[in-house]
Protein backbone atom coordinates (compact mmCIF):
# COMPACT_ATOMS: atom_id res chain seq x y z
CA UNK A 1 0.00 0.00 0.00
CA UNK A 2 1.35 3.56 -1.59
CA UNK A 3 0.58 6.29 2.14
CA UNK A 4 -0.53 9.64 0.71
CA UNK A 5 -0.15 10.93 4.58
CA UNK A 6 1.97 10.26 7.91
CA UNK A 7 0.09 10.83 10.77
CA UNK A 8 1.90 11.04 14.70
CA UNK A 9 -0.66 10.43 17.18
CA UNK A 10 0.14 11.59 20.75
CA UNK A 11 -1.67 10.62 23.73
CA UNK A 12 -1.45 9.08 26.73
CA UNK A 13 -4.30 6.43 26.21
CA UNK A 14 -3.09 3.52 24.56
CA UNK A 15 -6.89 2.51 23.70
CA UNK A 16 -7.53 6.47 21.82
CA UNK A 17 -4.13 5.37 20.16
CA UNK A 18 -4.65 1.97 19.04
CA UNK A 19 -8.05 2.82 18.04
CA UNK A 20 -6.56 6.14 15.93
CA UNK A 21 -4.04 3.71 14.15
CA UNK A 22 -6.49 1.44 12.98
CA UNK A 23 -8.93 3.46 11.33
CA UNK A 24 -6.32 6.52 9.90
CA UNK A 25 -3.94 3.14 8.76
CA UNK A 26 -7.77 1.59 6.98
CA UNK A 27 -8.14 4.66 5.42
CA UNK A 28 -4.73 4.86 3.82
CA UNK A 29 -2.45 6.49 6.36
CA UNK A 30 0.78 5.90 7.98
CA UNK A 31 0.66 6.51 11.39
CA UNK A 32 2.77 6.00 14.23
CA UNK A 33 1.91 6.24 17.60
CA UNK A 34 3.45 7.77 21.21
CA UNK A 35 2.14 7.00 24.34
CA UNK A 36 4.26 9.97 26.44
CA UNK A 37 4.23 13.37 25.66
CA UNK A 38 7.98 13.99 26.20
CA UNK A 39 8.91 11.39 23.23
CA UNK A 40 5.94 12.52 21.06
CA UNK A 41 7.56 16.33 21.05
CA UNK A 42 11.32 14.64 20.36
CA UNK A 43 9.46 12.32 17.44
CA UNK A 44 7.84 15.54 16.17
CA UNK A 45 11.09 17.62 16.00
CA UNK A 46 13.00 13.75 14.52
CA UNK A 47 10.22 13.06 12.29
CA UNK A 48 8.85 13.91 9.20
CA UNK A 49 4.97 13.71 9.59
CA UNK A 50 2.29 15.54 7.32
CA UNK A 51 0.10 15.91 10.17
CA UNK A 52 0.61 15.32 14.05
CA UNK A 53 -2.62 14.89 16.69
CA UNK A 54 -1.80 15.85 20.06
CA UNK A 55 -3.80 15.43 22.81
CA UNK A 56 -3.54 17.98 25.66
CA UNK A 57 -4.26 15.97 28.80
CA UNK A 58 -1.45 13.54 29.09
CA UNK A 59 0.62 13.27 32.90
CA UNK A 60 3.60 14.83 33.60
CA UNK A 61 4.11 16.09 30.26
CA UNK A 62 1.35 17.56 28.78
CA UNK A 63 -0.07 18.27 25.47
CA UNK A 64 0.66 22.08 26.18
CA UNK A 65 4.08 21.36 27.35
CA UNK A 66 4.80 20.33 24.02
CA UNK A 67 3.17 23.19 22.25
CA UNK A 68 5.13 25.49 24.83
CA UNK A 69 8.61 23.56 23.90
CA UNK A 70 7.54 23.61 19.96
CA UNK A 71 6.92 27.45 20.23
CA UNK A 72 10.13 27.82 22.13
CA UNK A 73 12.39 26.07 20.14
CA UNK A 74 10.61 27.90 17.06
CA UNK A 75 8.95 24.88 15.37
CA UNK A 76 7.98 26.32 11.79
CA UNK A 77 5.24 23.75 11.27
CA UNK A 78 2.75 24.67 14.15
CA UNK A 79 -0.20 24.29 10.93
CA UNK A 80 0.45 20.43 11.57
CA UNK A 81 -0.71 19.96 14.89
CA UNK A 82 -4.22 19.10 15.34
CA UNK A 83 -5.18 19.56 19.01
CA UNK A 84 -7.75 16.66 20.35
CA UNK A 85 -9.30 16.61 24.00
CA UNK A 86 -11.48 15.32 26.13
CA UNK A 87 -10.79 18.14 28.96
CA UNK A 88 -12.80 20.87 29.10
CA UNK A 89 -11.50 23.69 27.20
CA UNK A 90 -13.10 27.03 26.65
CA UNK A 91 -13.50 28.75 23.49
CA UNK A 92 -11.05 31.63 24.60
CA UNK A 93 -8.48 28.50 25.10
CA UNK A 94 -9.05 27.13 22.05
CA UNK A 95 -8.68 30.41 20.14
CA UNK A 96 -5.44 30.76 22.07
CA UNK A 97 -4.00 27.50 20.79
CA UNK A 98 -5.38 28.37 17.22
CA UNK A 99 -3.48 31.91 17.27
CA UNK A 100 0.08 29.91 18.28
CA UNK A 101 -0.58 28.42 14.43
CA UNK A 102 -2.32 25.03 15.64
CA UNK A 103 -4.44 23.56 12.85
CA UNK A 104 -7.44 23.05 14.61
CA UNK A 105 -8.85 21.63 17.98
CA UNK A 106 -10.69 18.49 17.67
CA UNK A 107 -13.05 17.69 20.66
CA UNK A 108 -13.05 14.31 22.12
CA UNK A 109 -15.15 11.37 21.33
CA UNK A 110 -13.49 12.05 17.78
CA UNK A 111 -16.12 11.26 14.93
CA UNK A 112 -13.97 9.70 12.42
CA UNK A 113 -15.47 10.94 9.13
CA UNK A 114 -14.95 14.54 10.72
CA UNK A 115 -11.45 13.38 11.51
CA UNK A 116 -10.66 11.98 8.52
CA UNK A 117 -12.16 15.20 6.60
CA UNK A 118 -9.87 17.94 8.88
CA UNK A 119 -6.51 15.76 8.24
CA UNK A 120 -7.44 15.80 4.42
CA UNK A 121 -8.44 19.20 4.39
Amino acid sequence: MVYHMKVLVVDDNAEITDMLSDFLSLSGMEVIVCNDGKMGLDLIFEGNYDKVLLDLAMPEFSGMDVLEQLKQKKFQNMSKIFIFTASSVTEAEIQRLLSTGVNSCIMKPVRMPELIKKLNG
